[in-house]
């Protein structure tokens, strides 16, 4: 019969296979032919279905037959006949009932076959009677056996070990075609009332000859349905389809196929009130699970609805009346994890039900059945690791729901107890993983960290000196690597309307989970329907609008409990991965506020310990102080850990830290769209999202980023401080030059160098392995390789304290630091690795401790010792006993010691025969039946003691956590400095060590290289040999106070040049040089020196940000506004073709006033680049003593791109030589034709270029001879401009309360009016830039005039 094409049939069952598909033997290329009769057909797919599971019992039921056949046939036969026609209805009379749409199997096991199918739940681990949903009907009639013949009081039973799922459903690799010809059958809707389309099978007794196929007659189970079964054999009368259909539809063909298989099969058991129970259980069955049809939230939201809360279910309380056990136990764990998979332990598998089923089914060809009446699909324990990990590659989170005690503890269990057991093996959800707080090694794909984050934002009202009220946006944030266990927690005050800090802080660690509180903008949100005019515009943004602007100006927009704004959503989109996974809680319940935070972290006792119950660690204390926004993430990001079950074993370390995105008082900063274009650590793509140091959306390291030459470290742990590094360099003369120290220090020492990269190479994961000790989820093999790893380095330390000593001049002082902080660790590890067997620990992966090593061990090695030494005795009496020596002990299968003995042995009839062969029978004597139960018992308690110890051993280890971090740090830094070194000598040639200068008061900053080339093209086989290297001064040196001439002491460099001709790569390696140099390592250049920047700013590229809704120009603004508000006499700002995004004549405008901000009101050091050659024509003017010219703005040097040009042939060739002035052209048309453009076409655009130049030149005669610039002759209009803005400042610096015009207290330049006043009043300006700025323009026009 081929397909179905009913449209009534759900797709899912199209595909469905039926149960015997999993121990079935696949019959390939088989394809059941459309010509066949119905008779044909059943009996093909009967015979298709025959497994070793019904043969088993082929056996049991011949032998109970031939008993009294005859007699209970007839009796059978006329209560099935009864039956038939009294009890159950026709099928055409029931109306299908609604039910949930699922892929029903076309084989359902009854309970009690199912308990048959479980007996040997003694090393399967698994529960007995917690499978199916009981009707109140009971039958009885389970037989205790599965395969074998009677024995002595009982069956002989096959030693194969059996579980709910066999290996080809967890390997999922064979094809559902090849199972089982019944997947290709139609399936119908109803399990009732729907045509018979396919056939129900009960629980067969076979003969060998019933495989055999006929054309006559009627169905085969048309036949057997009439067919009586001995009353007290199990039945397999799980069905899909009322057997009353099936008989009634087959009665018509009924007679000579029945009597025909009268003679061949066993009778089969159809009693009345059996076959009345299956009926009444299939309908049940669907109609409880409707539910499921219309899903819900637990707070009754449907999905698509305002507040849905997709991790939680409703289950009506009629469904949880009519569970089953084992189905309450699952769902009170699924209702609570709805959006996540969960992964249910049953043996040696986990399963996976309904949906969670349909998953696996789908993404990755799992076998999927009904069992437990449910959809069901199952993996391998020993896999488990292999296929979380695909589902998470998947995007899905795994709930892991593990058995909590073996069938052999439950048992024991119960019968220590005085209450009844519910005959259900415990179980308790374990862990929940998600892609962004995996802890387990197997998991983990690379050595950065990759951090979950939780984020809220508060608005608070500003007020400006009694001018109109304004509201400032301020973050609280926390976040952790689960890896490690640090917490971090950061607070960012006053953002600007672009987010630039928060940002630089996404960009920075490119978190994978972020957790915010539901009610403000993000997925799912939706608008009010109607909002008053005074909501709408109080409080409003101007980049952003909508209900999430304003509930940011709630009352609960003060403590962060409102959500966040639009502007802040399209911030975290634009810069997070595209995978990163969004998290929403709802405000106070689940996303803690302050004082719901304190006392939970009180309640849950994190921090409590015998010595100082509840003492916070120093900084989450601080934070609680004085931090109330930061301590809101920490509430946050705890309770979202909870309901991963990971938050006491990651906060109870105390690891938590402060941690500044910026860190302007330590470190060099480097904003996010700095580390983007500047390819720190990964390559730009064109929209300019780039994933960061902890994203796991990217490798370790990509070929041409500034990361991928510096990554050099050996250790994991390394790895990260080196990101880090990355991302923060130095900033003070005095750090850098220690670290270049050390640098040279290892240059030099080639061959100790080399014994420290011998000690740290294979290094396991120190870091992440002492946060497992400490949660106690380190696996053995990991604890003993962290030990390893801890002597290794002990041993490396020492060694280097011996032969170069802590006091050695020759030392750097870094080094010097590092072998003096270095805690002493062999009494400490000696204490450990000789407390329990190593053999034992590498071979087994078991803890086993010595003996005197742990009192609860000895106790339970004493008792199975006496249980051994029972056991050889007793094979000693037994020998001596039958007089024969061959009688061994043999261990079949989950039953040992069987005394195997050859079958002339005669043995008293109390003896319990277990299995046998034709040479051999095996028994159990009765006293060695008691003492095997006993042995076995003892194992049981032996394991849960193994257990307690390793946990035991850990928390004492675990006490040192301090103290081996310590060495774990030392470690690192170590491993990080040896990096840069290594690195160093990478460059090629030339290579250098930065000259680093120190501050000189307010004098601004200096930059000089010579021959400088790019590193990453150094670094690279092609390209680096024929770079072309430049020389690079920036600002004036203050060595005596004496001034060098204006041109040599310019800061910032106006560069042109053509297309292609290098300017882009010459700014980046200017920025990747100061990087270096300020991170300790050499630069690529012949010498180089330079004043330490407090902060790189770059505008290079043109991008658009179509998801924020900015165009290519509102970009290059938002970018150049942060620039501007934030740029200081110390900053390298490197802008890049700027106001190309809009006309001519607007993008000339802008580029003129950004300069010429950046060159008179900050006085910073940078380049420059455009193509605008009105703008370099207008800043530049003729010289006094008629030389080349000179620029209006004194701190502004023209340089360019030198080239050679072929007019003729339209050919250009880039020398890529820095050289002093203003390129002519930017020979646009060269390009035009090198690129493949039609000659024609760029002929013609020529013309049409030196047309404009023509016109664009009379008329600047004309202007020239009208005399119209006289008046500007005596005060440039830049001048004026720059005097009003004296005036504008001294008035702001009257206003405020800070007298300060130069340094503060640290020796910091202040901008004008102090930090407080600038930023109020959205300034940006600093006075020795400013009157420096006049002083020279003023002098400049003198000696011109």
């Amino acid at each position: 019969m081929p397909p179905s094409t009913d449209s009534g049939t759900p797709k899912s069952a199209k595909t469905q296979t039926s149960i015997f598909s999993f121990f079935s033997t696949p019959k390939k290329n088989k394809k059941p032919a459309a010509a066949k009769d119905s008779q044909d057909e059943l009996l093909e797919v009967t015979a298709d279905m025959m497994v070793d599971d019904l043969m088993a019992e082929v056996e049991l039921a011949e032998q109970q037959q031939q008993q009294n056949q005859k007699q209970k046939q007839q009796k059978n036969t006329k209560a099935k006949t009864q039956s038939t026609q009294s009890q159950l209805p026709p099928p055409t009379s029931q109306t299908a009932p609604v039910g949930r749409k699922r892929k029903s199997a076309l084989i359902q096991y009854d309970e009690d076959e199912d308990d048959a199918m479980e007996s040997d739940a003694t090393e399967k681990d698994d529960d007995d009677a917690d499978d199916d949903y009981k009707p109140d009907h009971s039958v009885p009639g389970a037989v205790t056996g599965r395969r074998g013949t009677v024995g002595r009081g009982r069956a002989i039973v096959d030693d194969s070990d059996d579980d709910d799922m066999m290996d080809a459903a967890a390997t999922s690799s064979e094809s559902e075609a090849a199972a089982s010809p019944t997947a290709k059958l139609p399936r119908t809707k109803s399990r009732l009332t729907q045509p018979i389309k396919t056939p129900d099978l009960k629980r067969m007794r076979f003969s060998g000859s019933m495989a055999s196929t006929s054309s006559e007659g009627m169905p085969l189970m048309g036949a057997l349905s009439s067919v009586p079964n001995p009353p007290d054999t199990p039945s397999l009368a799980r069905t899909t389809t009322s057997l009353s259909a099936l008989s009634v539809g087959s009665s018509r063909l009924a007679t000579p196929l029945a009597q025909r298989a009268q003679m061949q099969a066993p009778p089969l058991t159809a009693d009345e009130s059996k076959r009345l129970r299956v009926s009444n259980f299939a309908k049940k069955n669907d109609e409880r699970y409707a539910w499921l049809e219309d899903v819900r939230d637990a707070q009754g939201v449907r999905p698509g609805e305002v507040g849905y809360d997709k991790r939680t279910l409703l289950i009506p309380a009629s469904s949880w009346k009519q569970f089953s056990p084992f189905e309450r136990q699952y769902w009170e764990i699924k209702s609570q994890h709805w959006d996540t998979v969960v992964f249910f332990k049953k043996g040696k598998f986990y399963e996976l039900y309904e949906n969670d089923a349909t998953i696996g089914h789908q993404e990755f060809d799992l076998k999927m059945t009904d069992r437990v009446n449910m959809r069901m699909a199952g993996v391998p324990e020993s896999s488990f690791d292999h296929w979380v990990s695909q589902f998470l590659a998947k995007g899905y989170k795994i709930a892991r729901v593990d058995q909590m005690e073996s069938k052999l503890a439950k048992d024991m269990r119960e019968r220590g107890s005085s209450k009844k057991g519910d005959s259900l093996v415990s179980r308790e959800l374990t862990g929940v993983l998600t892609v962004g707080t995996l802890v387990d090694p197997s998991l983990l794909t690379q050595d950065l960290s990759t951090f979950c984050l939780a984020l809220v934002e508060a608005t608070h009202e500003m007020v400006n000196s009694g001018e109109a009220s304004a509201y400032a946006t301020s973050f609280g944030v926390a976040f952790v690597d689960t890896s490690t266990a640090q917490f971090h927690m950061c607070t960012i005050s006053d953002d600007d309307d672009d987010r630039s800090a928060l940002e630089t802080l996404l960009v920075q660690l490119n978190p994978r989970e972020v957790i915010y509180v539901r009610g403000g903008a993000g997925p799912g949100h939706r608008a009010a329907a109607a909002l008053s005019a005074a909501a709408l515009t109080k409080g409003a943004s101007s980049t952003g609008s909508g209900l999430g602007d304003l509930l940011l100006t709630s009352p609960d927009a003060w403590d962060g409990m409102a959500g966040i704004s639009q502007p802040t959503w399209r911030t975290l989109k634009n810069t997070c991965g595209p995978n990163t996974d969004w998290i929403a809680m709802a405000p106070r319940r689940e996303f803690w506020d302050v004082p719901t935070t304190k006392h939970e972290i009180d309640q849950a006792g994190y921090f409590s310990s015998s010595e100082e119950p509840k003492k916070w660690p120093e900084a989450l204390q601080r934070v609680a102080d004085k931090d109330p926004l930061a301590l809101t993430a920490v509430g946050g990001l705890l309770s979202y850990l909870r309901t991963l079950m990971l938050d006491k074993d990651l906060a109870s370390l105390g690891n938590f830290s402060f941690y500044s995105p910026m860190q302007n008082s330590t470190a060099l900063v480097l904003d996010g769209p700095t580390i983007s274009n500047l390819d720190i650590f990964a390559i730009s793509s064109d929209n300019g999202n780039t994933a960061a140091i902890g994203g796991t959306s990217r490798p370790t390291s990509i070929d041409g980023t500034l990361f991928a030459l510096l990554n050099h470290v050996r250790t994991p742990f390394g790895r990260r401080l080196l990101s880090r590094w990355t991302c923060h360099p130095l900033r003070h003369s005095a750090a850098i030059n220690a670290r270049l120290d050390v640098v040279d220090f290892f240059l030099s020492n080639g061959e100790l160098s080399d014994s420290i990269v011998d000690a740290l190479a294979g290094l396991t994961d120190l870091e992440r392995g002492l946060s497992r000790i400490h949660s106690g989820r380190c696996k053995v093999p990991d604890f003993i390789a962290v030990l390893s790893g801890l002597a290794s380095v002990s041993l490396m330390m020492e060694r280097l304290r011996k032969e170069h000593g802590c006091d050695n001049s020759a030392l750097p002082a870094r080094i010097k630091t590092l072998l003096r902080v270095f805690p002493p660790l062999d009494e400490l590890l000696a204490e450990f690795t000789s407390s329990f067997d190593a053999n034992v620990a590498s071979a087994e992966g078991r803890l086993l401790p010595f003996p005197g090593g742990d009192q609860p061990c000895d106790e339970i090695m004493a008792k199975i010792g006496e249980h051994d030494e029972w056991l050889a005795q007793h094979l000693k009496e037994i020998r001596k006993r039958f007089g024969c020596a061959s009688i061994v002990y043999k261990n079949m299968g989950k039953e040992h010691y069987q005394l195997e003995m050859p079958t002339t042995v005669k043995v008293p009839d109390n003896f319990f025969r277990l299995s046998a062969t034709k040479a051999v029978n095996r028994y159990w004597s009765p006293e060695l039946r008691t003492k095997v139960q006993e042995r076995a018992e003892a194992m049981e308690t032996k394991s849960m003691v193994l257990d307690s110890y390793q946990s035991r051993l850990y928390a004492r280890f675990d006490r040192h956590y301090a103290l081996l971090m310590k060495a774990v740090s030392v470690v690192a830094e170590l491993d990080c400095l040896l990096a840069l070194s290594t690195a160093s000598s990478c460059l090629g040639t030339p290579a250098c060590r930065p000259v680093i200068l120190e501050s000189n008061g307010n004098a601004g900053g200096y930059i000089e290289f010579r021959q400088l080339r790019h590193p990453c093209v150094a670094l690279s086989s092609t390209g680096a040999s024929d770079f072309v290297a430049n020389d690079i001064v920036l600002g004036r040196k203050h060595d005596a106070g004496a001034e060098a001439d204006d041109g040599d002491s310019a800061s910032m460099i106006l560069l042109t040049g053509p297309n292609m001709g290098g300017k882009s790569t010459l700014l980046r390696q200017l920025c990747l040089g100061v990087i270096l140099a300020q991170l300790g390592c050499y630069v690529p250049a012949q010498s180089a020196a330079i004043l330490p920047v407090d902060r790189l700013f770059t505008r290079i590229g043109a991008r658009d940000n179509m998801l924020a809704g900015r165009s290519t120009f509102m970009v290059e603004m938002a970018e150049t506004s942060t620039i501007l508000r934030y740029a200081s006499p110390r900053s390298l700002v490197v802008l890049d073709e700027l106001g190309r995004g809009t006309s001519t004549h607007d993008g000339e405008a802008v580029a003129y006033g950004v300069l010429h901000s950046l060159c008179s009101r900050l006085g910073c050091l940078g380049f420059f680049s455009t193509h605008y050659g009105l703008l370099a024509d207008s800043l530049l003017k003729p010289a006094a003593n008629g030389g080349s010219g000179s620029t209006v703005e004194p701190h502004l040097r023209p340089m360019f791109m030198a080239c050679a040009v072929n007019e003729e042939e339209h050919r250009v060739t880039f020398l890529y030589r820095l050289q002093r002035g203003i390129a002519s052209k930017s020979h646009g048309m060269n390009v035009a034709a090198m690129a493949g453009v039609p000659v024609s076409i760029v002929r013609n655009a020529n013309t049409i270029a030196e047309k404009f130049e023509r016109e664009l030149k009379q008329r600047q005669a004309l202007k020239s001879g009208s005399g119209v610039d006289d008046g500007e002759a005596a005060m440039p209009l830049t001048m004026q401009s720059d005097f009003a803005n004296l005036l504008r400042m001294a008035a702001l610096q009257s206003k405020s309360k800070n007298t300060s015009l130069g340094d503060n207290d640290d020796g910091e330049q202040v901008p004008v009016g102090g930090p407080n006043g600038a930023k109020k009043a959205n300034e940006n300006q600093y006075w020795s830039c400013i009157v420096d700025h006049l002083r020279r323009t003023m002098r400049a026009n003198a000696l011109h005039n």
